[in-house]
């Protein structure tokens, strides 16, 4: 349970303990079962929201306007579009993350598990690149087991239900390299040049193996595929002389991940490849906030799913989403905003922890820009009042104390299709993220936030 400090150090061989709660937190049973209930449901709708050309520039063309990151992401679908898409076949590798919202105001007495009625899965993000911790936590489940036995607290085997997220996405890999069918064809995983998370990345590569030994994983970064990759004329992705058939981004997901036009160049050729990507850019740029806020939209999750209780199981995750672009709409959202900052979060079109805005910041920002297309750049959500728990947290810098803290909950899904028909579609895990309460953001890597598991229990 180790990652490497981001010390932007080419080479440094630092590591440390990844921050980690001392015992698990508690999570109503009926909430995790919702939560799970509905994963499927969500990596259906975001597999076909991918596929909506329409939708997706219906939903971004105002970002695409005022965000270069978008834009730069946007350009290379368009191009790919244009040239006519390689692969059918992708593979997502999703992260679905919630927060249990309190929705009373009356004191819950100590000791107690609130009301079924007083608590709401609400639904924060939801992560189509890089969904990172599905290795580590797997550790993190066998550490809480191990340290509620030195405590002396009993469980029933259903309250710390075995977690293996990493195995179910070693899974979905090997099918779609079984899908590729070409034995001597490797599975890439690309990588930033200073890797801070390499650990958990091993974990799911040693997954692989244990499937499939005869499967060979190599890690490159941007740069390694701008110098050393090429095309063939039937558009096969090759570097240094081999055959990739899937390309899995552990990178890429931020502007910081394209420093130079030679990174940008590096994501357009593997995207007109015939590699199977995960994820495709399209299946990326359905990831973004924006998106996020159009679905909540009336009757935007109808038009992919059919099925009502399919729709209702995703809508009742949805918090209050708001459009900040131009026009009556976005000037109301900017009023709401200004007026009662406390209760919003103002969220950028960026992931990875560290980015959103919060109090009387959004009303700093938003009378700065709020009568400008910059904001377009930003959606408005509902702010999230999460359960409140007590727990330890063994984080550098963090008193080993106890401490009120909260928690994000994240399941993880696995979605393979096949030109708009389902190969695979399943969830393979859970995982928490824990922060001291007062935090606002939740990052690991970005030094928020520390990882947890769910002790399950009834309400």
């Amino acid at each position: 349970m180790v990652f490497k400090p981001n010390t932007g150090q080419d080479g440094d061989l630092q590591a440390t303990c990844v921050p980690f709660t001392l015992f698990p937190s508690v999570v109503p049973y009926s909430v995790l079962e919702q939560a799970y209930h509905c994963q499927t449901d969500f990596n259906t709708l975001m597999y076909l929201v991918a596929q909506d050309d329409l939708f997706l520039e219906q939903s971004l063309r105002s970002v695409i306007k005022v965000d270069a990151f978008v834009r730069g992401l946007w350009d290379i679908y368009k191009k790919v579009r244009e040239e006519g898409i390689t692969q059918p076949v992708s593979l997502d590798l999703f992260r679905n993350d919630f927060m249990i919202n309190m929705a009373t105001e009356r004191p819950i007495e100590k000791g107690l598990i609130p009301s079924l009625s007083s608590l709401q899965l609400k639904q924060i993000e939801f992560n189509t690149i890089s969904a990172s911790f599905a290795g580590l936590i797997g550790a993190t489940s066998r550490l809480h087991k191990y340290t509620l036995n030195l405590a002396r607290k009993s469980y029933a085997s259903k309250q710390m239900p075995d977690n293996d997220p990493a195995y179910g996405m070693a899974v979905g890999l090997v099918k779609a390299w079984e899908i590729y069918a070409k034995p001597s064809a490797v599975i890439l995983f690309l990588v930033s040049s200073v890797e801070t998370n390499s650990i958990d990345q091993r974990h799911l590569e040693f997954k692989v193996h244990d499937l499939n030994p005869s499967i060979r994983v190599i890690r490159r970064t941007f740069l390694d595929i701008y110098s050393r990759a090429e095309l063939t004329k039937d558009m096969t992705l090759v570097i240094d002389n081999t055959e990739v058939a899937i390309v899995y981004f552990r990178t890429g997901y931020s502007d910081e991940s394209y420093p130079s036009d030679k990174e940008w160049k590096a994501r357009l050729l593997m995207e007109r490849s015939r590699a199977i990507k995960c994820p495709t850019v399209q299946s990326q740029l359905s990831g973004f906030k924006k998106v996020q806020q159009e679905l909540a939209r009336p009757g935007a999750v109808e038009r992919f799913i059919s099925d009502p209780a399919a729709v209702n199981r995703i809508r009742s995750t949805f918090a209050g989403l708001y459009t900040l672009d131009m026009g009556p709409e976005g000037d109301e959202s900017v009023r709401l905003a200004i007026t009662s900052p406390s209760q919003y979060v103002l969220k950028p079109q960026r992931e990875g922890g560290g980015h959103n805005i919060y109090g009387n910041e959004i009303k700093i920002l938003l009378e700065k820009i709020g009568s400008s297309s910059e904001r377009e750049a930003y959606i408005l959500m509902e702010r999230i009042f999460p359960l409140t728990e007590k727990n330890y947290l063994i984080k550098s810098g963090v008193p080993f104390t106890l401490s009120d803290v909260v928690s994000e909950l994240g399941i993880y899904g696995v979605y393979i299709g096949d030109g708009g028909k389902e190969v695979i579609n399943t969830h393979c895990g859970h995982m928490l993220r824990t922060k001291l309460q007062g935090i606002n953001e939740g990052g690991i890597v970005a030094g928020f936030a520390a990882l947890d598991t769910p002790f399950v229990a009834d309400a």
